[in-house]
């Protein structure tokens, strides 16, 4: 069993952490790409993250050139949301 979230009683939200997240990829059989923080939301706030997931093994990424790097072909299709 794994921990790491918070209940707000009050209104009915749960916020998980990062550390969860991860082991429920984990345990769905997803490998983490990449992660970034959202970034202009209030300090008060959890922080919010997202995650670029996928079922094969990520290769590592290497860099082409200054600036450029080779991506996989999943990347294309989420930045063209």
């Amino acid at each position: 069993m794994f921990a790491g979230f918070v209940l707000d009683k009050e209104d009915r939200s749960i916020t998980r952490s990062d550390s969860y997240f991860k082991e429920l990829f984990n345990r769905c059989g997803l490998h983490l790409y990449k992660s970034r923080e959202q970034k202009g939301l209030p300090r008060e706030l959890f922080a919010v993250k997202m995650y670029v997931l996928t079922t094969d093994i990520p290769k590592r990424v290497r860099v082409l050139r200054k600036g450029s790097v080779a991506k996989p072909v999943i990347w294309d299709s989420i930045m063209a949301w």
